[in-house]
């Protein structure tokens, strides 16, 4: 292996128990999906950008009596962000056994700044970052992994992914030809796939950890 990529949110780091697109149709009462659409694939660089980019979907009259809890929840997502126990050292470890570094993470950009501020060091000795909001393509679209392979020069089978999500992290990146780690930080998220796994209708991945911590085991570095 030549190149490790890694997923952020419940893979690198842990964060509020709804993701923002629901708690921003929550506030408005929309469809996440619209949200998602918007949040997810656009570089926003405030909240004063998000409110005047949920004004393509939401009528101005309704979008005004909600700005202060946009604004809010902007804010608070640019704080969000907990390092899971282990990954900074996990990952600083990985690099001193010459690995280059890579994220590919479907992120918008209040809780990337929130990353950035729980894991300093990752930020600091990743080699590339693949991110949704800046490439405008979110997971599972293969976009985004040939971006980060590309990116370091590196070919699939030189390379391992490692995330909490079957479809969006494991699926893609098999299709591509990586290895594949599914860390299973929330093992009720990925139920479903987990029985489809179990009942053979979908594909293993190479690994299953329960923690960041236990990728240091495997044999892959060997």
């Amino acid at each position: 292996m030549k190149g490790v990529f890694f997923d952020i949110g419940s893979t690198l780091v842990t964060g509020p128990d709804i993701s923002p697109s629901k708690a921003i149709a929550k506030i408005l009462n929309i469809d996440a999906n619209l949200v998602k659409d918007i949040i997810m694939v656009t570089d926003l660089t405030s909240s004063s950008d998000l409110v005047k980019a949920l004004a393509n979907i939401v009528k101005v009259e309704e979008l005004t009596v909600h700005t202060d809890k946009i604004v809010h929840l902007w804010d608070t997502q640019e704080s969000a962000a907990k390092e899971i126990t282990g990954a900074a050292e996990t990952v600083k470890s990985l690099k001193k056994m010459g690995l280059l570094i890579g994220l590919i993470s479907d992120i918008w950009s209040p809780y990337y700044k929130s990353f950035k501020r729980a894991c300093p060091d990752i930020a600091a000795i990743a080699d590339s970052a693949a991110l949704s909001f800046k490439d405008g393509v979110r997971k599972p679209n293969p976009v985004l992994f040939e971006k980060a392979l590309a990116s370091l020069n590196l070919t699939p089978d030189a390379a391992v992914m490692v995330g909490d999500s079957y479809v969006s992290d494991i699926e893609p990146a098999m299709m591509l030809g990586m290895r594949t780690v599914w860390c299973l930080f929330r093992p009720d998220s990925e139920l479903s796939s987990i029985v489809r796994v179990f009942n053979g209708e979908l594909k293993k991945p190479d690994y299953v950890i329960g923690t960041i911590s236990q990728l240091l085991t495997l044999d892959l570095w060997s």
